[in-house]
C-alpha cells in the first residue's frame, strides 16, 4: 500500500513540474512548486514508515518549514513587484 502512495506522489509530482515548465501564469508555477514540495514531503514521510527510519520524518518536518518560508519569500516577492 505504502509503496503504490509512492509512486502515485512522484508521478502526480510529475504532472505538477509539466505546470511549473509550462505554467501560463507566475501564480500558477508558485502554486505547481509548492504542490511538488508537499508532495514529496509526504514522500520523506511514506519512506521513512516503510523503512522504519525515524530520520525521514526528521527530515520531512525540515522540508515543509523550509517550503513554508519560501513559498511566504516568493508571494511577497510577486507582491512587491506588482506594486512597483
Amino acid at each position: 500500500m505504502n509503496h503504490t502512495a509512492i509512486i502515485l506522489l512522484i508521478f502526480f509530482s510529475g504532472l505538477c513540474t509539466i505546470r511549473l515548465i509550462r505554467g501560463p501564469s507566475l501564480l500558477d508555477r508558485v502554486a505547481a512548486a509548492d504542490a511538488i514540495g508537499v508532495m514529496m514531503t509526504a514522500v520523506l514521510v511514506l519512506l521513512g514508515i516503510v523503512f522504519e527510519r525515524i530520520i525521514f520524518l526528521d527530515i520531512a518536518i525540515v522540508y515543509a518549514m523550509l517550503l513554508f518560508a519560501d513559498t511566504i519569500i516568493i508571494v511577497k516577492f510577486i507582491e512587491h513587484r506588482d506594486v512597483a
